[in-house]
């Protein structure tokens, strides 16, 4: 008998990692938005100003350790752990926005990532398996949407609350400690949602009948398997050029060498272009439930080429529709990679995570390496976007062996 095709939850888990999706992507959104404040009140350069996303992202180096460790603590209870983390750093940014400490803003930063591994490497395995197999890209690409919608809502809300005679980063500083104060707060609540909704062992989601057993030479064996490495190596690289996106898009709006846009018409923006980040996914969501996920990947990342190609070289109104736009393709990158990498892995899936989560060293990496080249003299900020090149075609060459792959032939024997 198959336990795996249509496996018991309760619906309330699976809703609550929706949620949880989707209030931690407003929580990140926040902290992104306020990029450009953050290189003002700190005088910084923009290496010093991505060193937020190496703080960020850095704790991913631990990513395989929680993998290791969810057997043992229980995938909902790393939810409620990582809730409890998010909460605290969040809370943590308002002490150093007070006392202008850059040092202590990076440390805030640093327990949200943590917070953010915990949520990745248990969420993502229940999203694929609280449900049938056949939709495990679909539920992980609506996952991830919905944390992009909640993108959508936060430079709206920036907008709202903050008037737009208010221009200084001294004049937004208590409009900052307080939205950072309210959503430490409901961080806690949602902490608390986590201890309160039912568990369920979903480890039969994970086990097939020819599935290895621990210690074994079979289990040791899929981490030898080429499709997990380079499924790491491809997210590594898409998350390291999505972040760049994310944390220099304001930067690259208002550079008057590129848009010359306002502060406040940059915020703006940033709410359209998570508004085609967010679509994006819930196209791809949709779209791969009837075609091949390999082949959205490989049609996202030709036109993320060909748009980065106009970002590079781009000015006014067409540089600001491509750095837009890319948004879009960009988007499906990150869950599609892992639905496939994790494929037919069985009860080594939980291990997989933990190393496919680690991906996120890329958004450490790369956005601080574009940092530096923006800080070149020679090259500038937007020709710094021409790293990505090499992270899309990485996407590229992933995407379409995993396309040329044959059902019979996607495991290695």
């Amino acid at each position: 008998m198959n336990t795996s095709a249509t496996p018991p939850h309760p619906r309330s888990l699976l809703y609550t990692v929706y949620f949880i999706y989707f209030f931690c992507g407003l929580t990140l959104c926040f902290e992104g938005a306020f990029n450009p404040e953050f290189k003002d009140y700190f005088q910084l350069s923009y290496q010093q100003q991505m060193y937020t996303m190496f703080a960020k992202n850095i704790p991913f180096v631990l990513a395989v350790g929680i993998g290791f460790l969810i057997p043992r603590l229980g995938y909902k209870n790393c939810l409620t752990t990582g809730m409890a983390l998010f909460a605290t750093g969040t809370l943590l940014l308002v002490p150093g926005l007070q006392s202008g400490s850059y040092a202590v803003v990076l440390a805030a930063f640093f327990i949200i990532g943590l917070g953010f591994n915990f949520q990745l490497v248990a969420g993502n395995p229940l999203l694929s398996a609280l449900g049938p197999a056949d939709g495990r890209s679909s539920r992980l690409n609506l996952g991830n949407a919905l944390g992009a919608i909640a993108q959508i809502l936060g430079p709206v809300t920036l907008t709202l609350i903050i008037p737009v005679s208010v221009v200084t980063v001294q004049g937004k500083l208590p409009y900052m400690k307080g939205l950072f104060t309210a959503i430490g707060a409901l961080l806690i609540g949602t902490a608390l949602l986590t201890l309160m909704v039912r568990g369920v062992d979903v480890s039969a989601s994970f086990r097939s009948p020819e599935a290895a057993t621990p210690g074994s030479a079979s289990a040791r064996a899929s981490w030898l398997q080429p499709k997990l490495l380079l499924g790491f190596v491809a997210i590594f690289l898409a998350l390291g050029a999505e972040a760049g996106l994310f944390g220099l898009y304001r930067n690259y709006l208002e550079d008057p060498q590129i848009a010359g846009l306002t502060s406040h018409q940059s915020q703006r923006m940033f709410t359209v272009y998570f508004a085609v980040f967010a679509c994006g996914r819930l196209v791809g969501s949709a779209v791969q439930k009837k075609i091949k996920p390999a082949s959205t990947l490989v049609v996202g990342a030709i036109a993320a080429l060909v748009l980065l190609g106009i970002i590079v070289t781009g000015k006014g109104a067409l540089a600001v529709a491509a750095v837009t736009a890319i948004g879009f393709f960009v988007s499906i990158f990150f869950p599609t990679l892992y639905a496939l990498a994790i494929e037919g892995l069985g009860e080594q899936t939980a291990k997989a995570s933990g190393l496919l989560t680690m991906g996120f060293l890329g958004c450490a990496v790369l956005p601080v390496l574009q940092g530096w080249l923006a800080d070149r003299p020679g090259l500038g900020l937007q020709h710094s976007y021409g790293l990505s090149f090499l992270a899309y075609l990485g996407v590229l060459a992933y995407a379409w062996k995993s396309w040329e792959r044959r059902p019979e032939t996607s495991q290695v024997p």
